[in-house]
């Protein structure tokens, strides 16, 4: 079966008992799917704020899924976690990067409501997950380098957002176009057989096209491309038995991150992981992160 064409039932969260208040469905543009959850420990705040954004290959997801629960367990740790919609691609609307605007304009939203939501928009995370991850890279290194990516009814003047403090990017593809490589060279199948054409994950991504076919759409998506050493701290995680997203994505992203900010990025690369939250929703990732947040 296709990627794209996968029956998937997606459950809701588990929200935790150290939620004390969640303010859900929020508008931060016109359109019906532009929405956010928001989920607040107990207190006066303003809390620090992780926004967290689902995977799917740019092609289904929805807000407060199952997929926010390791994010969640940091409400105990006193940050506000944010869930938010993003557009979705589809054979008629090949709407990337116009997500890239989206997050820029819950940000803006949050940053303009921060005292009747107890925010602190001074103290900002951006995590994501699979595509998620490849969005919220794109998001901080395109807004730290004054660089507008997509446009919505919604956008807002890239001087209105706050600034973004750190990032976490678990197992999130980058560059289009290695893919088939990297498989090799790890001696892993490809889950999706059809990895890399005009009709897998990424080639809807551009429009469309085989990956191969547009080295200039594959240029433009990938973040590494917008990396200034204004680029806040960025997490890393991957791991080794990845068929979906090879696990050099992220060790190129680290390397390139490296290089073009000027110091190292966290990284966390887990033997024999697999794509998805299950093998890093465990206690040793969650530690690893309240580390990294706290630095």
């Amino acid at each position: 079966m296709l990627f794209k064409d996968a029956q998937v039932t997606i459950e809701a969260a588990t929200i935790p008992d150290t939620v004390a208040e969640r303010v859900l469905d929020q508008p931060y543009g016109p359109a019906n799917h532009q929405r956010y959850d928001l989920y607040l420990p107990a207190g006066a705040g303003p809390f620090p704020v992780i926004l967290d954004l689902q995977g799917g290959g740019l092609l289904r997801g929805v807000k407060s899924s199952f997929k926010l629960n390791p994010s969640l367990k940091l409400v105990a740790d006193g940050y506000a976690i944010v869930s938010m919609n993003y557009q979705l691609v589809r054979s008629d609307d090949y709407s990337f990067p116009n997500q890239i605007a989206e997050i820029r304009a819950v940000l803006a939203n949050l940053k303009s409501r921060a005292g009747e939501l107890k925010v602190d928009m001074e103290d900002v995370t951006l995590s994501g997950e699979s595509s998620g991850a490849q969005l919220v890279m794109l998001a901080a290194a395109s807004i730290t380098a004054g660089v507008r990516l997509g446009h919505i009814a919604a956008d807002d003047a890239l001087a209105s957002l706050p600034t973004i403090r750190r990032v976490i990017a678990n197992y999130g593809p980058y560059e289009f176009d290695r893919f088939a490589n990297q498989f090799a060279a790890n001696g892993i199948q490809p889950k999706y057989a059809e990895s890399g054409q005009a009709i897998s994950f990424e080639g809807l991504a551009l429009a469309g096209q085989a990956v191969n076919a547009d080295p200039v759409g594959v240029s433009f998506a990938n973040p590494a491309n917008y990396l200034t050493p204004a680029m806040p701290p960025v997490f890393l995680l991957a791991g080794s038995a990845d068929q979906v997203v090879p696990v050099q994505q992220s060790e190129d992203m680290a390397a390139r991150y490296q290089r073009l900010v000027g110091r190292p990025a966290k990284q966390y690369w887990l033997a024999g992981g697999h794509h998805g939250i299950f093998d890093f929703d465990n206690d040793e990732v969650l530690t690893e992160k309240k580390a990294f947040l706290a630095e």
